[in-house]
């Protein structure tokens, strides 16, 4: 009788068990097939970019030839959908040179080319983990591009083939109407000169090591107007010197002129007054042993009538601190858009940078093409020197979203009498690209 009890307490237990592993399993399944599902439904990026590069620069002297740089980059995206609120994204990008490798890409040795900054390379362009399970707030951790406003202090350098990504946490909140708030830390900054480039100097090194807090406000009263303030603290691991915090204010958007009637060309915007004003303070920071107070200054206005917009602007990068020694310097900005296309000034010269700038531009009526003309006069900020001149062009269409061809102009002369090492403003130089670029 025992033993029957047994036998039967026996098959309960087990049946008990086999209950409780099957609920179990179920409660796995449950959990995988959603996550199955976030991968299932995933997205997959891709971009390529060719791109054909030609520099004419006649300073300094072992400058020989003409670069021609013909490169495609590609990169390989992919985005899982969410699961709990949590999603992962990866992006592999590879910069390729096609034919001769015939330019300064500042490393290779190349110097009898003028430099182009597109360095042949396969590397991890993005990977980072998102949670979006709070309505109104994004988080980020990983390696990611970014940027903020309009890429002058923090950008992501799109322009080159190889794109400026961060290792950061990165936190958007959006949770009132209009306002975005956001917060980066930043402990790597993966810049466009690669992870092969042995230089160690500031301008070119291919990691800025940092512990850096960017932090942007942003209000949009209306859809037509923006307001930033924003705090920008860069600590550098291996340049001390370079270590800065810059606070500042900005305000752009346009004032609508719906009473003029004129009429516009399709697919452009109506008649509008332009503007955009800035203000910054940057000063010394952590360990940077020296001390400085430097101004930053923007005022633009323009108009738009006919669907063309005419702008001219005036802006300041103080110079001269330090006993002519420390100019207001952006080193995680997208550098290209400001100060003219030949990039004569990725650093700002010891004596500052004034840049008087004039730029039209639009669409091609029937064409749907865009169009750029822009001029910029540049003179220091301590003493009353000329840097030069320049004017660039730009034709650029996109067909069906997802291509687009464009070809781009620029020319930069000096009014410096001889070339001065460390001042690429003392050399002529001429640019000109031609692109073609498909993103699905």
């Amino acid at each position: 009788m025992k033993a029957h009890i047994a036998t039967i307490g026996a098959s309960a237990l087990f049946a008990g068990s086999l209950a409780t592993g099957t609920a179990a399993a179920h409660a796995i399944d449950d959990a995988l097939f959603p996550l199955t599902d976030s991968l299932m439904q995933g997205k997959v990026s891709l971009d390529v970019r060719y791109r054909f590069e030609q520099v004419d620069q006649d300073r300094p002297a072992s400058i020989l030839d003409e670069a021609s740089a013909q490169t495609v980059r590609t990169r390989l995206g992919w985005r899982t959908g969410l699961f709990h609120g949590f999603f992962a994204y990866g992006e592999a990008e590879n910069v390729s040179v096609v034919g001769e490798e015939d330019y300064n890409n500042t490393y290779n040795g190349k110097t009898r080319f003028p430099v182009v900054a597109d360095p042949d390379g396969t590397e991890v362009n993005q990977a980072y983990l998102g949670y979006l399970g709070l309505k109104g707030n994004t988080f980020r951790y990983g390696r990611q591009a970014f940027f903020f406003d309009n890429h002058r202090f923090v950008g992501d350098v799109g322009w080159r083939q190889n794109q400026q990504t961060f290792d950061s946490f990165f936190y958007e909140n959006k949770m009132l109407p209009g306002v975005t708030g956001s917060y980066a830390y930043v402990y790597n900054v993966n810049r466009v000169f690669g992870e092969d480039t042995p230089s160690a100097a500031f301008a070119n090194t291919g990691d800025f090591q940092m512990a850096g807090h960017l932090i942007n406000l942003q209000w949009k009263p209306n859809p037509v107007t923006t307001l930033t303030g924003y705090a920008y603290l860069l600590d550098f691991d291996d340049f001390a010197a370079e270590s800065t915090a810059t606070y500042g204010l900005r305000a752009m958007g346009e004032i609508p002129l719906p009473k003029l009637k004129l009429p516009t060309l399709p697919g452009a915007a109506g008649s509008a007054i332009l503007y955009a004003a800035e203000y910054a303070r940057q000063s010394d920071y952590a360990d940077n042993a020296g001390s400085f107070d430097l101004d930053y200054g923007l005022l633009e206005g323009g108009v738009r009538l006919f669907g063309v917009s005419f702008k001219a602007a005036y802006e300041l990068l103080e110079g001269g601190a330090m006993n002519g020694t420390r100019a207001l310097q952006t080193p995680l900005a997208t550098l290209h858009a400001f100060n003219g296309w030949t990039d004569q000034f990725l650093r700002t010269p010891a004596a500052g940078l004034k840049d008087t700038y004039f730029t039209v531009g639009g669409p091609v009526p029937g064409l749907a093409m865009d169009w750029l003309l822009r001029y910029d006069s540049y003179k220091s900020d301590a003493g009353s020197n000329d840097y030069g001149d320049e004017w660039g062009v730009l034709l650029s269409k996109t067909f069906a979203e997802k291509y687009t061809i464009g070809l781009k102009y620029a020319d930069y002369s000096t009014d410096a009498q001889a070339f001065v090492a460390g001042r690429p403003d003392t050399s002529d130089v001429s640019k000109s690209w031609l692109w073609v670029q498909i993103k699905i």
